[in-house]
């Protein structure tokens, strides 16, 4: 490891304009995809669709930027459901939507803020030239150098973590800042078993932190990555005339179970860690890609529910929110006031099927 101490530090969400009780979430998307059918003269069950869906008891609530939750289809924003349109408007739209809603956050985070040596901007939910942050640190002195991080789905914040240590070691300051909007990005002509999870997962978020040699917060040990072979077909973001569209199989989670333990001791062993002290003491934040796998991860590496205790507070109280979920973890883990030495051992999934996982140390 780099003998040069690197910290994560100053983690500030933002959260959206509005938060939803999950049971009327539940009941939107299902009148979404009813009204969608009935226009191109299919049938609809309802109550299959809710089979599917996430209740409350995974998760209470999700933030969301869109505005649509109303049933008066033909007057929403982003679901305008018609008949010419039964998923709603297209992707020009719905990226214009983001890069507002991604602009208005960025200035709300900067109205009493430096700006940087370096930004580096995390999305895979809105793609836009020039970009948000290009837009808004124009209008500003001392603009910062800016990095595009996207596309990567839930595990980047990790990948840009470490280009960001890269760049603290030359003595920048770098803030990373994560606008994801996934609640933009739902198509209610798709009635897929595998769809109404996603739309009943995935949530909006947004979150800031800087990446420095100030020692407070977290001083970051290693980050690590693996791609698990014969596992592309399980997990896909692809854009699709309407948006990005998501393919996640049922194979995900036993992937992950079957290789999640042996890619930890890898990296702890490349870290010179003692795993056995880490699973006995340490804190883990778990990306959320579901309730499921939160229980796969844990079971397999045998920790207590106590170490994972805010991974499972953020995805029930505010979903996941694709590649802004781990940093509102860790932002969790920073709020319980853990000792100074205490590790907090990352893991995040993606396409590919990748997995990407990291060591931090309580400083």
């Amino acid at each position: 490891m780099n003998d040069l101490n690197i910290y994560l530090h100053s983690l500030t969400p933002i959260y959206p304009r509005k938060v939803y009780d999950q049971s009327l979430l539940v009941d939107w998307v299902a009148n979404a995809h009813e009204e969608s059918a009935l226009l191109q003269g299919q049938l609809c069950d309802k109550r299959r669709l809710k089979k599917f869906s996430l209740n409350k008891s995974y998760i209470s609530q999700r933030y969301m930027e869109c505005p649509d939750t109303s049933d008066d289809w033909k007057n929403n924003e982003i679901y305008r459901i018609t008949p010419e349109a039964p998923y709603g408007v297209d992707i020009k739209k719905r990226n214009d939507f983001f890069s507002e809603c991604a602009l208005k956050r960025l200035a709300q985070s900067y109205e009493n803020k430096k700006n940087p040596d370096h930004f580096i901007h995390v999305t895979c939910t809105g793609y836009i030239a020039p970009s948000a942050p290009q837009v808004y640190f124009a209008n500003t002195p001392n603009a910062p150098e800016i990095t595009h991080a996207y596309h990567m789905g839930c595990y980047a914040s990790l990948p840009s973590i470490r280009l960001a240590k890269s760049l603290a070691a030359e003595g920048k300051m770098v803030d990373i800042f994560h606008n994801e909007i996934c609640s933009i990005h739902m198509n209610p002509s798709n009635h897929s078993p595998e769809h109404i999870v996603v739309e009943t997962l995935f949530a909006d978020g947004h979150i800031g932190y800087q990446i420095s040699r100030e020692q407070k917060g977290f001083k970051i040990l290693g980050v690590k990555e693996k791609i698990i072979p014969d596992t592309s077909s399980n997990m896909g973001w692809i854009p699709s005339s309407h948006g990005m569209m998501m393919t996640l199989t049922r194979d995900v989670p036993l992937k992950i179970q079957e290789n999640i333990l042996s890619f930890v001791m890898e990296m702890i062993s490349d870290f010179n860690l003692d795993l056995a002290h880490i699973i006995k003491k340490g804190v883990f934040a778990i990306h959320p890609g579901g309730p499921r796998i939160i229980e796969v991860v844990k079971n397999k590496l045998e920790i207590r529910d106590d170490q994972i205790k805010e991974s499972k507070k953020v995805l029930f109280e505010r979903g996941n929110m694709s590649s802004a979920t781990l940093p509102h973890i860790w932002h969790e883990i920073e709020q319980s006031d853990y000792p100074k030495g205490t590790y907090v051992l990352s893991l995040a999934f993606g396409p590919g099927l990748t997995v990407f996982g990291s060591v931090f140390e309580v400083s």
